[in-house]
């Protein structure tokens, strides 16, 4: 029992302070990260958990995957695993399960709803989205008949796609929108001299094709193969929306509602 409340109290301190960081700097800061995961490489050690570490060697590998093709900070996958490696089951589940996909719900709510009210008050460009438009409308009729066939087949709780709908349907207009917003709230034009480690090129914008294979950030390695390319000046994508606080929020709930987080993470299957 004293084993298992300080796995929980580890991750909600490191989750917190994660989100903290995050939110002031845009980084969750190594000193906060691999201490929880060593805190839970130990802890696994002695109850002999083996399991516990095989999982967070899978998120970590997802994670790095993600980070690799610029989907995820680099920080927030060292959390993820950390959590993972710290609390890998929780109310019969698997906990990082149910994180993730509160996380992601409560991200994509918040995020869809902030910028396209900036988005709406700046005035959107509708025919700059007419592509995104026409993607939306096409996810919007894939989901509207996979839920009408789950509710038909009673494969699910209704309750469950009501809770996942709702999350969905702001998805749908963020993707509608998503190129517009990027444009206006993240794309910045940089010299190469002023790129930092890490960077996200916005590759739709540059006018020179930069072959990267699947890496989607930049470090000194590839910023010297500009240079010898003669690329000056690149556009990057900068001051993205910060992840650490949903997966704090993600934590939280799942912890303090077990039986919510299982309920979504197990598919709502009645």
């Amino acid at each position: 029992m004293e084993l298992e409340l300080l796995r929980q109290a580890s991750i909600i301190i490191a989750s917190l302070l994660g989100s903290y960081t995050d939110i002031k700097t845009g980084y969750i800061y190594d000193w906060i990260t691999l201490p929880l995961i060593a805190i839970g490489l130990i802890l696994n050690l002695i109850e002999g958990e083996l399991i516990g570490i095989g999982l967070g060697l899978i998120v970590f590998v997802i994670g790095y995957a993600l980070y690799y093709t610029g989907k995820l900070g680099g920080g927030d996958v060292k959390l993820y695993t950390g959590i993972t490696l710290t609390l890998p089951f929780y109310a019969n589940g698997i906990f990082i399960l149910s994180v993730v996909i509160l996380s992601a719900l409560s991200a994509i709510v918040f995020l869809a709803s902030y910028f396209m009210i900036k988005y709406f008050r700046k005035g959107i460009n509708f025919k700059y989205n007419e592509e995104g438009i026409k993607k939306a409308i096409l996810f919007l009729a894939i989901i509207t008949i996979y839920f009408f066939v789950l509710t038909q087949s009673n494969i699910v709780s209704s309750a469950y796609i009501l809770i996942l709908g709702v999350p969905l349907l702001f998805g749908i207009v963020f993707v509608g929108f998503e190129k517009g917003i990027r444009k206006e709230f993240f794309l910045k034009k940089i010299k190469l001299s002023e790129m930092e480690e890490d960077e996200i090129i916005a590759f739709d914008f540059m006018d020179k094709k930069i072959e990267t294979g699947f890496k989607g950030i930049f470090g000194e390695k590839e910023k010297k193969e500009l240079e010898k390319k003669g690329i000056k000046e690149i556009f990057v994508y900068r001051n993205l929306p910060r992840f650490g606080a949903f997966i704090f929020i993600g934590v939280i709930i799942a912890i303090a509602f077990p039986e919510f987080g299982f309920f979504i993470s197990n598919g709502g299957f009645v």
